[in-house]
């Protein structure tokens, strides 16, 4: 039997309880979701959207900025891949007492037409896929389902900054004594950076996953919104909303359908 892609099983409860919260971004849960909703506030501020707009999360996970844009008023529909997270997703939303529509589908496919004020894709949850025309399938299918004129906000990982940066292995010891360990290759030849994670609990067994992701500079990235028929808007090296140069930690987007056909 052959395995599955990789994001079709990573994204699970193992990914979430353990490399999510073990890995360099974790933070006590009350930060987080600070965090978040000062996120959700700079997405809506780059796409200047209108109070009730509908709004797509495009791989949403479980909900972290679903949550928060909705409590602004926005109408979400929240979109991924792993079912584990998606009734996560619903759990988070309920506690919040927010509205939210949440659908277990691939980003390939996403359904609808027309329908979206904006899309928004974050936390580097682009370049997954096998070839870069199935990533260019991820992009038509975001413009299809945006409204003329609707805007796409994406925030991936910066290329250039991690190539100055770059290490093969990482190593970090957890408050509670357990260990997480980070390996990396980067392919030249395909562009992309393939990772495993291996979690080792104080008491416990080890937890290994591995993953690998195509890493597009920005000016490739920017030539795939052009190739979809999305024109690029503004761009930051962050969502603090500073310029983007080689040095920023990440690579955000803002791209335009146009209002007319050209």
């Amino acid at each position: 039997m052959a395995r599955k892609p990789w994001y079709k099983s990573l994204f699970e409860r193992d990914y979430h309880d353990y490399f999510y919260a073990a890995g360099p971004v974790s933070r006590a849960p009350e930060v987080e979701v600070q965090r978040a909703s000062e996120q959700a506030g700079f997405i809506a501020e780059a796409l200047e959207l209108p109070d009730r707009a509908r709004v797509l999360d495009l791989c949403c996970g479980w909900g972290r900025h679903t949550i928060p844009m909705a409590e602004r008023g926005f109408r979400v529909t929240g979109l991924d891949l792993s079912k584990y997270h998606i009734r996560l997703a619903k759990q988070a939303a309920k506690r919040a007492g927010v509205e939210a529509e949440f659908i277990n589908a691939d980003m390939r496919e996403i359904p609808g037409q027309a329908r979206y004020d904006a899309v928004y894709n974050c936390f580097t949850s682009f370049g997954y896929l096998e070839s870069e025309d199935e990533d260019q399938r991820v992009l038509e299918g975001v413009r299809r389902v945006l409204k003329p004129g609707g805007r796409f906000f994406i925030d991936t990982m910066n290329h250039d900054n991690l190539m100055r940066i770059f290490r093969e292995s990482e190593f970090r010891e957890q408050p509670d004594g357990a260990f997480m360990m980070e390996r990396r290759k980067f392919d030249i030849h395909t562009g992309r950076i393939n990772v495993d994670w291996i979690y080792e609990p104080k008491d416990g067994k080890r937890i290994k996953q591995s993953h690998s992701l195509r890493l597009y500079t920005f000016t490739e990235l920017a030539a795939q919104l052009e190739r979809a028929g999305l024109t690029v808007t503004a761009t930051f090296g962050g969502f603090d909303g500073s310029a983007l140069s080689m040095y920023s930690s990440r690579v955000v987007v803002v791209a335009e359908r146009p209002a007319t056909r050209r």
